[in-house]
């Protein structure tokens, strides 16, 4: 006999010994009849009553002893397949925890791994939609222009002044040259430093949930840490991102000597080739290659060094991350009984769910 009851559910196709089978894919059938069902059809069962699909337990979700959540799989696997969606939101590692399962974790955050990625993804999106439509915001050398242009001619309007007007604006389109592309690096780089600083801020957050006690933190508690964890730092993947982005940070935190002389030993490529000798207090940005340094490839390219991170270091198992916690079973069920509620797209194309 089962361990719960779901004989309240008007179910037509559940019982006990359910086991899920992937369904046929649709084949188009043009000589088909107007009014004929096919077997695919007749094999079709329908998604479940509305009011049905927001009950907890219809999705095998039981509150147990000390607030947690018991899942049975099978229902559980069961109500993902009546509301559509069986393969994306089912985890197949799921099934072989046996009939009834409770999470390792409460909270999603609870992971590190899910916490790093998660403000990755943030950082990946405020950059692109926050910040990179700033640059296009900056009156460059083409707005100086024709802003020149048009002044000079609304104030004149003598058309025997065109060739003095056309020489006045080419003028003064040079002339913003200089000032539009420091503003334009002067902009990347502070969005740069910023990025950086979320990456050590999010790594040392990580830390201190893992027990970090220590107060402070730069690159070689970093390291130290990693060997307490019996890992050498020099084999996580992607290391020479880290550092690289980390000495580039630190030469524009400083504009000293010492921060140019270890960002040109380890990362040479990423400052201009030039005779003239770098001292303390120079402007760092002014010396900085551009062509090498990307916040897209910092922000892509660092995902795997975290993720060696979480996975050597933490002892995550980055798979089982992604879904062994109670939230997201009940995040799972709001998503799938109304997607439109869950998303809040009702209120942003003004419908409401009870139009």
């Amino acid at each position: 006999m089962a361990k719960y009851d779901y004989s309240r559910f008007k179910d037509p196709d559940w019982s006990d010994d359910w086991v899920y089978q992937k369904p046929k894919p649709y084949t188009y059938n043009p000589d088909k009849e107007p009014n004929e069902t096919t077997e695919e059809e007749k094999e079709y069962v329908g998604w479940p009553d509305p009011q049905i699909a927001c009950d907890k337990e219809y999705w095998g979700i039981h509150e147990v002893k000390g607030g947690r959540l018991e899942i049975d799989v099978r229902r559980f696997e069961y109500a993902c397949y009546r509301c559509g969606d069986h393969d994306p939101y089912f985890p197949e590692a799921l099934r072989k925890k046996g009939p009834y399962y409770i999470a390792s974790k409460v909270h999603r955050h609870d992971y590190t791994f899910n916490y790093l990625m998660d403000s990755i993804r943030n950082l990946k999106e405020d950059w692109n939609d926050e910040y990179k439509p700033l640059f296009n915001k900056v009156f460059s050398p083409k707005d100086a222009e024709d802003n020149y242009r048009t002044n000079t001619m609304m104030m004149f309007g003598d058309s025997e002044m065109f060739d003095s007007v056309e020489l006045g604006s080419k003028w003064a389109y040079f002339n913003r040259m200089n000032t539009y592309y420091r503003i334009q690096a002067e902009l990347y780089y502070t969005f740069l430093t910023k990025v950086i600083i979320e990456i050590h801020r999010i790594i040392l957050r990580a830390m201190t949930m893992q027990l970090y006690q220590n107060t402070e933190y730069n690159v070689f508690d970093l390291k130290t840490y990693c060997n307490g964890a019996g890992v050498d730092f020099y084999h996580l993947k992607n290391w020479k991102i880290y550092l690289k982005y980390n000495d580039i940070y630190n030469f524009l935190k400083h504009n000293s000597v010492q921060a140019y002389e270890k960002l040109k030993k380890f990362n040479s490529k990423c400052l201009i080739e030039t005779d003239q000798k770098y001292e303390n207090g120079m402007f760092a940005m002014d010396w900085l290659n551009s062509k090498e340094i990307n916040i897209d490839e910092l922000l892509s390219d660092i995902v795997p060094f975290l993720q060696d991170f979480c996975k050597k270091v933490l002892g995550e198992d980055l798979k089982q991350a992604e879904w062994d916690y109670d939230d997201y079973f009940i995040e799972t069920q709001k998503e799938l009984e109304d997607p439109m509620e869950h998303f809040g797209i009702y209120g942003a194309c003004g419908m409401s769910p009870w139009d």
